[in-house]
């Protein structure tokens, strides 16, 4: 829907004009989220209820659900954009020195110290990646960089990801709120009130989220075009079965009830 709108409306629909990375972003959306189901075998803040009990249905439905993830982001946030896009905006201005060492410190405490203490400082996990990768972009590949053009005065995408974050994340919200198959929150606070499921803090966490889906998938387009056929080949077989034990992760940490089919 979102595709056919943006063409209809805008022109343009990166997952109808490239299917080829339309279909490596599908692909790659699932791992992507598995990646935070891995981390949340520590954290414990969601679990699953209602999923059904044969393994050949829900194995390939946890694939099918996670590869819509970025997707829906970003091709939200294009439909965002394309919007906004009669603002004015300045051309590259280039990257501050010292940007990428302090968001390269912060981006690794984002991630040890939920490690460390989840219930104290869960909530940081959702800002690391693009904390990591996104200076990285902005100096290899400034054209992919959302953090770039903020620093050039361009903050057009930026502002489009935060709000594709926060419109995807209550659409997910209600759909899961209605579904018999679903997660139910489990972090250790805020207890409410709630939105759907969510509670209602909790949907900040959408935003920088999002954030990190663009900055992950350009950094993963980028490594994968200059990738050779055999680095490529390795690089499917170890996220396939990086996969695979994170579905038996969710199965055997997170999964709280099965329904027979």
């Amino acid at each position: 829907m979102l595709s056919g709108l943006n063409r209809r409306f805008f022109g343009r629909s990166r997952l109808l004009e490239e299917p080829a990375a339309a279909l490596r972003m599908a692909l790659i959306s699932t791992p992507w989220w598995l990646f935070f189901e891995a981390l949340n075998v520590r954290l414990r803040n969601w679990e699953y209820h209602g999923l059904p009990a044969p393994l050949w249905i829900r194995w390939p439905g946890y694939a099918l659900a996670f590869a819509t993830v970025l997707p829906a982001i970003l091709e939200t946030a294009d439909m965002i954009e394309n919007a906004l896009s009669r603002s004015k905006e300045s051309a590259d201005a280039g990257f501050p020195v010292g940007v990428q060492r302090w968001a390269t410190a912060l981006g690794l405490a984002c991630l040890i110290l939920p490690m460390l203490w989840p219930r104290l400082f869960f909530p940081l996990i959702w800002g690391f990646v693009f904390l990591l990768i996104e200076p990285l972009l902005a100096r290899e590949a400034p054209e992919r960089s959302w953090l770039r053009a903020v620093f050039s005065g361009r903050p057009r995408r930026m502002k489009a990801l935060l709000l594709s974050g926060l419109a995807c994340g209550l659409a997910w919200e209600l759909f899961n709120y209605w579904a018999g198959a679903k997660w139910v929150y489990t972090v250790p606070w805020p207890k409410g009130p709630k939105l759907f499921e969510m509670p209602w803090l909790g949907y900040v966490g959408f935003a920088p989220f999002a954030l990190e889906c663009e900055s992950f998938f350009n950094w993963f387009e980028l490594r994968w075009e200059n990738a050779g056929q055999g680095t490529r080949l390795c690089v499917v077989l170890m996220l396939g079965a990086m996969s695979v034990g994170a579905f038996w992760a969710i199965d055997s940490f997170m999964v709280r009830s099965l329904v027979p089919i």
